[in-house]
């Protein structure tokens, strides 16, 4: 079947191709009219017949001509993370809302793919990032930025002014979750961490050893750097388990749900038990922690902020408004004592 082309539906409305081409690529306004200089019945008539004779329009020759394609990218480490997957849902209502189409895809932690997707999504003509960049990445989004594509980060950091920035004060997570398990009388306090060395953990870390360095317990951290790979992963957590139940170990800092999840396993092939052997604080949020009887207490990052700001920045860095404060974006994580289930949860103050 032939393609039905601009002209087609130009001759068939009896207008001109550069009427059609008004009304096909005007917006909708609130009041349900077509936002162009075209009279209501003619646009009418020619959606009427665009529809009728199946014309498509083409996005990709329209973005080239008027050089927005209202599209951005979002590359995060795993888009199965279910921390990552509720920071894509709210940017994705956010730029529907503005009219925006987000395209979300995973780097995996490799920066070779970082590399290829950002080139593939400049491709796409987006006109923005928001990326979570692996270690290695730093050379893939210095250049999209250097070829005038808006970049924010999100979740972790790397060097540059170029980036906009929306952060999780995780020195201050780190910190708030060690001097919780501080306060509770524990002393011989662990943290598990991967090898990856991705800021949001080594920040987690940092607030780790300032809290036990403060209280008096440096000379009681233990910072156990596991493998990014689940199986190897799930042997490394069993073994330190073993170990640490061996030594007298009383709580764990696990600074992401994966490692949780591997930490839970553990105690079960190991016939261990919280609080009886250990006590944890994890963070972000699981059925995990609400279900297992005592109540894990977690931090809890604000995914739907993380969103909603991330998209607001970079809007902002498109239509060139964005100041350097704007570009340096702050959050903060809260310490959950508290289930989901029957009551609203509990937040730390000590």
């Amino acid at each position: 079947m032939k393609k039905v082309t601009i002209r087609d539906v130009a001759r068939e409305a009896g207008v001109s191709v550069t009427l059609v081409s008004f009304v096909m690529n005007a917006k909708m306004g609130k009041d349900g009219r077509l936002d162009c200089p075209v009279n209501p019945v003619t646009a009418a008539r020619v959606l009427d017949v665009a529809k009728r004779l199946g014309y498509r329009r083409n996005n990709a020759a329209a973005s080239l001509r008027s050089g927005r394609s209202h599209s951005i990218a979002v590359i995060v480490s795993d888009i199965a993370n279910p921390f990552f997957a509720d920071i894509c849902r709210s940017l994705e209502r956010f730029a529907d809302k503005e009219g925006y189409t987000a395209i979300f895809t995973s780097s995996e932690e490799d920066p070779q793919k970082l590399s290829r997707l950002v080139e593939t999504m400049v491709g796409y003509n987006v006109e923005g990032l928001i990326v979570a960049p692996c270690l290695g990445g730093e050379n893939a989004l210095s250049h999209a930025t250097s070829i005038g594509i808006p970049t924010v980060l999100i979740d972790r950091d790397i060097p540059g002014d170029e980036f906009g920035r929306v952060l999780v004060d995780n020195v201050d997570a780190g910190y708030v979750a060690t001097k919780y398990l501080i306060h509770q009388g524990f002393g011989k306090i662990e943290m598990l961490s991967y090898k990856l060395g991705v800021t949001s953990l080594t920040d987690r870390e940092t607030g780790y050893f300032k809290a036990m360095e403060e209280a008096g317990l440096k000379d009681e951290i233990v910072l156990h750097r596991i493998d990014y790979d689940a199986d190897a992963a799930r042997k490394d957590v069993i073994e330190i388990f073993r170990d640490a139940a061996r030594r007298g170990t009383e709580a764990f800092i696990i600074p992401t749900k994966k490692i949780a999840i591997y930490g839970f396993n553990a105690l079960n092939v190991l016939g261990l038990n919280l609080p009886k052997d250990f006590s944890f604080v994890c963070f972000d949020e699981s059925d995990i922690y609400d279900l297992n009887k005592p109540f894990v207490p977690h931090m809890v990052q604000p995914m739907a902020e993380i969103g909603e700001k991330s998209f607001e920045l970079l809007c902002k860095m498109i239509e060139g408004k964005a100041t350097e404060e704007d570009k340096n974006v702050s959050l903060k994580s809260k310490l959950v004592l508290g289930s989901r289930f029957g009551a609203e949860p509990t937040e730390a103050s000590f």
